[in-house]
C-alpha cells in the first residue's frame, strides 16, 4: 500500500460520513414533504456540501506524488471532518415540532459556513507546502486559480455572517459558479497531466 492510499482511505471514510449525511438529510425531507416543505436555498446548501466533497476526493489525485508528512495529512483530512460536521449541523428536523425549514437554516448557517471556509483555506494552505508546489502542475493562470480560491473563500465566509435571503440565494449562485470554475480546471488538468 502506497503512501497515497494510506491518507485517501480515511479521508474517503470521512468524506463519506458527509455524504451519508446529506443523502440521510434530504431523505427525510423526502419523506416528510406533506408536513412540511423544503426551501430552495437549504437545498443549494446541502447540495454545495455534497458536491464540493465529490470534488475534493477527486482533485486529491494530484497529491498522489506528494511527499507525505503528518502536517499535510492534517491539513488534507481537516476539511473531510468540516464537511461531515457541516453536513450533520445543516441536516433538517423534519418533527412536526421543529422550526420552518428556512429558520433551521439561518440558525445554522454560522457554523455551516465557518466550517466549510476550512476548505479552501487548508487547500491554499497545502498549495504553499514546497514539495506540494512542484507536485502539482499548475496552468499559466496560476493568478486566476488563486482569485478563484479567495473568491469561494470570501464568498463562504460572508454566507456565514448574511442573515439575508436575498444574498444567500445570490451567493450560493455565485459559490456554485466558482466550483464549477475549480471543476473546469480540474478536468483542463486532468487533460494537462495525462
Amino acid at each position: 500500500m502506497s503512501t497515497f492510499e494510506f491518507v485517501l482511505i480515511p479521508l474517503a471514510i470521512i468524506l463519506g460520513f458527509a455524504v451519508s449525511e446529506v443523502l440521510k438529510g434530504w431523505g427525510q425531507q423526502v419523506r416528510s414533504r406533506h408536513r412540511r416543505s423544503s426551501h430552495l436555498v437549504q437545498i443549494a446548501s446541502s447540495a454545495f456540501i455534497l458536491f464540493f466533497c465529490m470534488v475534493y476526493l477527486w482533485a486529491l489525485w494530484f497529491l498522489r506524488d506528494a511527499a507525505w508528512s503528518f502536517p499535510l495529512f492534517f491539513l488534507v483530512t481537516l476539511p473531510g471532518f468540516a464537511a461531515a460536521l457541516a453536513a450533520h449541523i445543516s441536516r433538517v428536523d423534519t418533527s412536526t415540532e421543529a422550526a420552518p425549514v428556512l429558520e433551521q437554516y439561518f440558525q445554522n448557517s454560522r457554523p455551516v459556513y465557518s466550517l466549510l471556509a476550512l476548505f479552501p483555506i487548508s487547500i491554499i494552505t497545502v498549495s504553499f507546502i514546497p514539495g506540494v508546489r512542484e507536485q502539482v502542475p499548475d496552468l499559466p493562470s496560476l493568478l486566476t486559480v488563486t482569485l478563484l480560491r479567495l473568491t469561494l473563500l470570501g464568498l463562504i465566509l460572508s454566507l456565514a455572517w448574511s442573515k439575508s435571503l436575498r444574498y444567500h440565494a445570490a451567493a450560493l449562485c455565485l459559490l456554485w459558479l466558482v466550483l464549477i470554475g475549480l471543476l473546469v480546471r480540474i478536468g483542463i488538468l486532468t487533460k494537462y497531466v495525462a
